[in-house]
């Protein structure tokens, strides 16, 4: 049943965060167990050192639960007067979440009196240590495994160097678990007895080790790490080097060692050495484009910033294009277009429109031209948006929608060209040609097979076992082989029913690869789709102009595009208003939440009747939507206020945000009783909401509910809600209606 209940006026001033952690601190020790572990974890939000006294006397709680809690929030406070008991609770709690939270707090606080009590735990399951031992036989996990791994992890931030043994004895354990990756992460960070260890493990004959070790070691600024990284970034395995590679290069990639790795044996290592160096050794990037291996030069064409006018390398690049593999092609037909100087761009540009090459090839040009913005370079995308190839007029479209958006000057070329295509200006070659038949996933046609199929074969493969066995039929070497007779076998009445079920039963559905559309509607709708990137009031105007086309996805993409062109351009032209409203009051549902989006930025007076209309529309996302339009238009009245109520959890959280944005007095109130509205299913986010208004007043009020035992059945409610509103962290409120339209 839902909890609706009206809080009460403040009774006194307003609350203070050391209010707030007496409070807990009361609860915490006198409250029911479900009270106090938030009490708990309240406090730990808190991060006031009011709560460390409170939290270690809880440490005693007879409540597992709640000793977790407490230990979790002393962890997060560190604070040296919970030392002694986190120690204790450590040897003598058996409960695994309370060690593994005084291991951390311990660690933080640097207390050394832990570490012998740390290098036991890593030797083995001491006996003199408390352990749940019903959870192994309760769950089939051994607690102490976790455990270990957070003491070696302490053992690391303490600086223990005296433990490395017992961590190296612990790993080469081969009857324990694998803990070589967190324990090598630990090695790096405990000063020369580590990195002596993790050198020793480059010797080791597995790959795996050395590669790990090598990790580890190029990711420590230690000295000490220095000649052992060398004789990594040497070792034989590439799988090593690259390792040692990686992890010195996102820490040091100025580290002259790694220049050698351009240079390596092993392609892979090359490849990447170019990906992650490439930006800060340019110099050398020319020299890569004639590396014997395509990932090299792919990599190189990723990285360099330009190609240098070399009419040498310019030629054995344009034999790439033309002679390359197909990815190696369109890579250097893109760096070209994009990277390369002027002259090489009419190159591309006739590559481009060369019909007679790989469509993938063609578009790495159509991506370089794009890239490269030059007016030569529009005009041949434009051109392209008439290709029969689709990926091509996509690609075209979308540089030309970018190249037109940056253009300051209106009207532009690549803009002019893409209304037209909107407007239907264009005669397209193939505007009343039948669209090309979607692909489907059938079986390869026979005439592409092998030599020796039959010259009667009529190209039809059975689809299935129950097929191959209704369409055979009988020849002389099968019927040897078989030892069937041939006039083949008599069949009794009960297989003919059975073959007559088999012929009905239906065949598998085959999914269309490809859109079963004309060239001309395609070209439209991506038109709409792609001039949302176009912020201009005259590209609104004509998207507006086609929300009646009785092409609904044309439709679809040109609300799409004015929702998006509303977030920039405010107001939208009267005009436009006046055609997203008729729209709204007869679209469908996803039609409809994209309008309503777009009329947020329109100022006409009936868009607010319209919106306010939409609140009680049967569908939940339109009303969302309502509810956003009318919170940017500054016009969430009463009738979003009643949408607190509203059955849907989203919509009511957007119509929160909205009374909360609109601030004032009233607003604190709507927003304390919706945080107690449906069972508290909104107290946390309530909470956000009232950080924004008045913190110290709903703390406040708040506690006051915490005063009230005949309110108790909502102290949960009330002690999360205050936690989030004093949380030192304090973390933004997220939009639930950006969460809707995702």
């Amino acid at each position: 049943m839902n909890l609706q209940r009206k809080i009460p006026p403040p009774s006194g001033p307003d609350a203070t965060v050391e209010d707030v952690c007496r409070a807990m601190a009361e609860i915490l020790g006198e409250g029911v167990d479900v009270h106090r572990c938030l009490a708990a974890q309240a406090l730990g939000r808190l991060g006031t050192p009011m709560g460390v006294e409170p939290l270690t006397e809880a440490l005693l709680d007879e409540d597992s639960d709640v000793r977790t809690d407490a230990a979790e929030a002393l962890s997060k406070l560190a604070d040296s007067r919970a030392g002694a008991q986190l120690l204790e609770n450590l040897l003598g709690d058996p409960c695994t979440e309370v060690k593994l939270a005084a291991i951390d707090t311990l660690a933080k606080l640097n207390d050394k009196a832990v570490i012998p009590w740390l290098r036991r735990i890593v030797r083995g399951r001491d006996v003199e240590i408390a352990w749940d031992e019903d959870e192994f036989y309760d769950s089939g996990w051994d607690d102490w495994v976790d455990v270990q791994i957070r003491a070696v992890q302490a053992l690391a931030t303490l600086n223990a160097g005296e433990s490395v043994p017992d961590i190296v004895e612990a790993m080469r354990d081969e009857n324990a678990q694998d803990m070589t990756e967190a324990a090598f992460k630990a090695l790096a960070r405990m000063g020369k007895p580590g990195i002596d260890a993790l050198a020793a493990f480059l010797g080791e004959e597995s790959p795996r080790l050395r590669r790990r070790a090598a990790a580890a070691l190029a990711g420590s600024d230690d000295e000490n790490a220095s000649q052992p990284l060398s004789r990594a970034l040497a070792d034989p395995a590439a799988s090593v080097r690259m390792a040692a590679m990686g992890a010195l290069a996102a820490r040091k990639p100025e580290d002259g060692r790694l220049v050698t790795l351009f240079d390596d044996s092993d392609a892979a290592v090359r490849s990447e050495a170019v990906r992650l160096l490439g930006r800060f050794h340019r110099r050398r990037l020319p020299a890569l484009l004639r590396d014997e291996d395509v990932a090299v030069q792919l990599a190189a064409l990723a990285e360099i910033p330009e190609i240098p006018d070399d009419e040498t390398l310019l030629e054995e690049l344009r034999v790439k294009t033309d002679q390359g593999p197909p990815a190696l092609a369109a890579a250097t037909a893109k760096a070209l277009g994009a990277k390369g100087p002027q002259h090489a761009l009419n190159d591309i540009a006739a590559l481009a429109t060369n019909t007679g090459r790989p469509v993938e090839i063609r578009l790495g040009a159509l991506q370089g031209l794009a890239e490269s913005a030059d007016e030569a370079a529009v005009q041949s995308l434009i051109d392209a948006m008439d290709d029969d190839a689709r990926p091509l007029r996509l690609e075209a479209m979308s540089a030309l929608a970018r190249i037109a958006g940056k253009d300051p000057v209106w009207p532009n070329p690549a803009g002019t060209a893409l209304l037209s295509a909107l407007s239907d200006e264009r005669d397209p070659a193939d505007k009343d040609t039948p669209p090309v038949e979607a692909r489907s996933a059938e079986p390869a046609d026979p005439e592409a097979g092998p030599e020796t199929a039959s010259e009667d074969d009529d190209g039809r493969f059975p689809t299935s076992t129950v097929a191959a066995i209704l369409d055979h039929e009988p020849d002389a070497t099968t019927d040897g082989a078989l030892r069937m007779p041939g006039e083949g076998i008599e069949l009794t009445p009960v297989d003919m029913e059975r073959l007559a079920l088999a012929r009905n039963i239906k065949g598998k559905k085959r999914m269309a690869l490809t859109q079963n559309v004309k060239r001309h509607d395609d070209v439209r709708r991506f038109a709409a789709r792609v001039l949302g990137d176009v912020r201009r009031p005259e590209v609104a105007s004509a998207l507006a102009a086609v929300l009646n086309d009785r092409d609904s996805e044309l439709c679809l993409a040109a609300a799409d595009s004015l929702a998006r062109i509303a977030e920039h351009l405010e107001p939208l032209p009267a005009e436009v208003g006046s055609a997203l409203m008729a729209a709204a009051r007869s679209a469908k549902s996803a039609l409809k939440l994209l309008l309503i989006r777009a009329l947020a930025a329109v100022e006409d007076e009936g868009v607010g009747d319209l919106l306010r209309a939409l609140l009680r529309d049967e569908d939940s996302f339109s009303r969302i939507e309502a509810v956003h339009a009318l919170r940017k238009r500054g016009q969430a009245g009463p009738e979003v206020e009643a949408l607190l109520l509203d059955p849907n959890p989203t919509v009511r959280l957007s119509a929160a945000e909205a009374v909360a944005a609109a601030g004032g007095r009233e607003a604190i109130d709507r927003i304390l009783d919706f945080a107690f509205s449906f069972e508290g299913y909104h107290g946390v986010q309530a909470a956000r909401l009232l950080r924004r208004l008045n913190a110290a007043e709903a703390s406040g009020r708040l506690i006051d509910v915490l005063r009230d035992p005949g309110q108790m059945r909502t102290w949960s409610v009330a002690i999360e809600a205050l936690a989030e509103l004093n949380d030192t962290r304090q973390w933004p409120v997220a939009s639930a209606a950006a969460g809707a339209r995702q």
